[in-house]
């Protein structure tokens, strides 16, 4: 299913270091926390518009999910990483976990700038007005027109999720997917900032994580039976792993040869012949652990 753009809900400020794994621990805890604002507020030690902004976050990225009667549950992603008996990453310190993240809020959480520059590669090297340019034209199909500020302040959260020039002593002021080096910037003779999201070496990047985009990728529906695409879609298609994660077609090939031979072994076939290219996954021999959302509902604010 197609999620809308999103230009707006963050509250104008980006997934603070600290924020997802505090929270999911707060709500774990007290699924009801986030409706009760002023408890919320003294628990999570942060202001009004923050905590609706954390709210956010928490959701586009799965960490929680809301319950129509229950306040918020831990999500997918949340209980594979923060969970205190089995989670990969209890503090959010691992740049694996980073990657999870930002696989996440490309291709499920419908935040149009993550789309127009890593979901669906238009921008690759762009500065600032740019980049709102590209996101008032998204904006011209939408229910009602965007305010100019509106479109300024989704980009400007866009480049500071990604990139800061300068970090203060303060480090639960930044984000933490800074950390994935994936936004560069440059200064012009002119004095612009040029920003630059073309393909790197992915650091960090394991072959589980890989393996869970790559699994919902090719079957997000979660349906039984063989589920193939084809190599070349699955390195520049829209919201690919290739795409998503910046990857060239010699590193999206290692990738996909090595976790057929471990995470996903007995699972995925490389198909690679003189006249084809393709990914086929056997849903039957497949671990459910690298099935993160495959059952999991659209979030009502994400």
């Amino acid at each position: 299913m197609t999620v809308a753009d999103r230009f707006s809900g963050h509250e104008s400020f980006v997934c603070r270091y600290g924020w997802l794994p505090k929270a999911y621990q707060a709500v774990a805890a007290d699924q009801d926390l986030l409706r009760r604002e002023e408890q919320a507020m003294h628990t999570l030690g942060i202001g009004r518009n923050m905590l609706k902004s954390l709210q956010f976050w928490c959701e586009a990225t799965g960490v929680l999910v809301p319950a129509t009667d229950k306040g918020h549950l831990p999500g997918p992603i949340g209980r594979t990483l923060f969970d205190h008996e089995r989670g990969w990453d209890p503090h959010l310190e691992s740049l694996e976990s980073l990657w999870l993240l930002h696989w996440r809020l490309c291709t499920g959480a419908g935040l149009a700038a993550w789309s127009e520059v890593f979901g669906e590669g238009r921008l690759m090297r762009f500065d600032r007005q740019r980049l709102i340019t590209a996101l008032a034209q998204r904006a011209e199909g939408t229910a009602r027109p965007l305010a100019p500020s509106t479109l300024e302040q989704h980009a400007s959260v866009f480049l500071q999720t990604y990139y800061q020039a300068e970090r203060s002593g303060d480090d639960t002021s930044w984000s933490p997917l800074q950390d994935l080096s994936l936004l560069r910037a440059a200064k012009e003779e002119d004095g612009r900032v040029v920003f630059n999201a073309d393909l790197r070496a992915p650091i960090g990047l394991s072959l589980r994580v890989f393996a869970i985009a790559l699994v919902e990728y090719i079957a997000p529906d979660g349906r039984e039976g063989n589920s193939s695409v084809d190599f070349h879609r699955l390195l520049r298609g829209p919201v690919s792993p290739g795409m998503v994660f910046r990857l060239d077609e010699h590193q999206l090939r290692a990738f996909v040869e090595n976790v057929a031979q471990g995470p996903l072994s007995g699972a995925l076939r490389f198909v690679d012949t003189s006249d084809t290219q393709s990914v086929v996954l056997q849903r039957a021999h497949l671990d459910p652990k690298y099935m993160l959302t495959a059952h999991e509902e659209t979030p009502v604010h994400a």
